[in-house]
């Protein structure tokens, strides 16, 4: 039987014991969720085995998913491989059986890289299981201690996440004692609909730094759906991300900002100045979108121009409402 690359690298994600080093767990790490997180179904299997790491289904499903990916990518096989510090050549294992991620073949047992003789007598048996057990439990402990700290921006991962009821999504969404600078409330945070899979609450405001003339056209939407599961809200991410649409039903483009949530991405669009375009929203205007556990945001900012607003700004907002989205799930 070839070795399995892919449970071992999804087994690392869940605590399971390995001989790598921090910089290497990392490595390893960021090479799957970067693979897994490039589709949507990549996304969905990533987002249930980080929310549940013990959960048998999430692992194997997280499996599968890597395991298409080696078999259609043999660059990507041999990275991975390199990267656990594992030959692709000697992959061959005869007589081997898994116990919870232990190897027990011939007269040897190996949890990891930690191989045993196995003992002759019923009582060295007995004295070699507890001691797999306590050893297994330290590494287990030590890897998600490891893997639980590994940061991921605002409201990055590693947190317990759970859904949030109709009332709980629309309490999530900041009011204007929680939003800084000067504010007006345009539409204040309600709920637009509450399905079976996702709530959706929404909340706008316009900011009041007046310009030159005494005018600000500065607003901000947040556009949020506090779904049941991870996976329905990984789906709903990379649906939004792949069909990317706005207010002003212009193209967007990729615009570089920092990782917030477990995901998110961001771009900007031009609404230019002819006779179809409201001319108070004539500008730059920015799209940030992001997934904080069973929590997907997507926040429209502008126009920014003229002093009006900054990308800083916009950044410094969207880190509150990932913040909160979080703390609202814990």
């Amino acid at each position: 039987m070839e070795m399995d690359l892919a449970a071992l690298a999804i087994g690392l994600l869940t605590g399971a014991a390995t001989s790598l080093g921090q910089e290497a767990v990392g490595a390893v790490a960021r090479l799957v969720r970067e693979r897994l997180a490039a589709t949507p179904q990549g996304q969905a299997a990533l987002a249930g085995v980080e929310a549940a790491p013990s959960d048998e289904g999430a692992r194997q499903e997280a499996e599968r998913v890597l395991r298409e990916e080696l078999g259609a990518d043999p660059a990507f096989q041999q990275i991975l491989a390199a990267r656990l510090n594992v030959s692709t050549t000697q992959a061959q294992m005869t007589n081997v059986v898994m116990v919870n991620g232990t190897k027990m073949r011939g007269s040897q047992i190996s949890l990891g890289p930690v191989t045993f003789n196995k003992p002759n007598t019923t009582a060295g048996m007995l004295g070699l299981a507890v001691a797999l057990v306590v050893l297994a439990a330290l590494l287990v402990y030590g890897m998600a201690q490891l893997v639980g700290n590994v940061p991921g921006g605002a409201g990055g991962k590693g947190d317990q996440v759970r859904a949030l009821s109709a009332a709980e999504a629309q309490r999530m969404l900041p009011g204007l004692t929680d939003l800084p600078a000067m504010w007006e409330t345009l539409q204040p945070a309600h709920l637009e609909d509450s399905g079976a899979k996702c709530h959706n609450a929404v909340a706008e405001y316009e900011s009041q730094d007046r310009d030159a003339s005494g005018t600000s056209d500065l607003k901000i939407r947040f556009d949020t759906y506090a779904c049941r599961d991870t996976a329905i809200t990984a789906e709903g991410f990379a649906d939004i991300t792949q069909h990317a649409t706005n207010p002003g039903s212009t193209k967007e483009r990729p615009f570089p900002a920092r990782t917030l949530g477990d995901q998110s991405a961001t771009s900007v669009y031009q609404i230019k100045d002819d006779e179809m375009a409201d001319p108070s929203q004539v500008g730059s205007h920015l799209m940030w979108r992001a997934r904080v556990g069973t929590v997907l945001i997507e926040m429209h900012y502008g126009p920014v121009r003229d002093h009006a607003g900054s990308e800083k700004q916009a950044e410094e907002l969207m880190v509150l409402m990932c913040n909160r989205a979080r703390e609202a799930q814990q």
